[in-house]
């Protein structure tokens, strides 16, 4: 079975390390095309396709600060700029912050382990918490940027509640599709394939989807793992869920002000398959 997906909680100190050194490795030559898709909405947010950076784009006013924990390529930072507000950018890749502060002079862009002393008006995350070993770790850093009465944000896939399953799953003892593996006579590894695609990929999302929340379903073995040519997420190792993310808000007392739920005219196909969620924390910043 090539399916082995455990909630965060049951992860071992080991089993994280080991993750984090295969991933590390991975992303220290990511494959050229790993940026393309949000380079190609760097230049606008249309409403139909990115409802849920619209809205965020819409909650930035003159003057405020906000921070993109993983901000990949940036293209939240005009968006930001335009609006007058102030964007620092954080990443773990030296070169690509090197080319967003060619992009974006105004901006300021810094390694994800700086160890900033600041607090922002605004924290956000788009796309980042699903290649994150340790999400409550993760939300836990945003949270600690985030001003007592500021916004965190949270855009990713919903890999749970969504209707297909996770990219990074593979199916049988390789990622090839099922045709290349039967035109090989690969039967074995085929038989497993369907196995996997019918009976423990569908047995997994009926148990995550009745899991309580705050599970943070942790993928052990994303198709990268294997070799794989990428592709959209074949990496995420975490498998969100707008309940967990709001569940971890509420049990730090913050006030849910926006969720992919609640955002109005969302195509469903959209909704299907990505969630989003806005928090203001707390005045009194309650962190534990």
């Amino acid at each position: 079975m090539s399916i082995r997906v455990v909630r965060f909680a049951e992860l071992k100190p080991e089993a994280i390390s080991a993750l984090q050194s295969r991933l590390s490795e991975y992303y220290l030559r990511p494959p050229d095309s790993y940026y393309e898709i949000a380079d190609e909405a760097a230049s606008r947010y249309a409403p139909d396709l990115q409802p849920f950076h619209c809205d965020l784009v819409s909650r930035v006013n003159p003057g405020m600060t906000v921070l993109e924990l993983g901000c990949g390529t940036a293209h939240l930072c005009r968006f930001v700029e335009t609006r007058g507000g102030a964007y620092t950018g954080m990443d773990f890749d030296y070169e690509l912050l090197n080319r967003n502060r060619r992009n974006f002079p105004r901006a300021r862009f810094l390694p994800i382990s700086t160890d900033l002393r600041e607090e922002f008006d605004l924290v956000a995350s788009l796309y980042t918490i699903e290649h994150v070993i340790e999400p409550p770790a993760y939300l836990e850093r945003m949270w600690r940027f985030c001003k007592p009465g500021g916004l965190m944000a949270v855009i990713c896939p919903d890999f749970v509640d969504g209707e297909s399953f996770p990219p990074s799953f593979y199916y049988g003892k390789t990622p090839k599709r099922l045709r290349e593996k039967l035109r090989s006579f690969a039967f074995g590894d085929a038989c497993e394939h369907l196995l996997d695609l019918f009976w423990f990929a569908p047995r997994w999302k009926t148990r995550a989807r009745s899991a309580a929340p705050g599970a943070f379903w942790i993928n052990l073995e994303p198709r990268i793992f294997r070799r794989a040519e990428y592709s959209t997420d074949a990496d995420a190792v975490h498998l969100p869920r707008l309940k967990d993310s709001i569940w971890w808000l509420e049990q730090r007392g913050a006030t849910i002000v926006e969720t992919s739920r609640t955002v109005r005219d969302v195509d469903p196909a959209v909704l299907n398959h990505n969630c989003y969620v806005v928090a203001k924390k707390s005045i009194h910043g309650l962190s534990t």
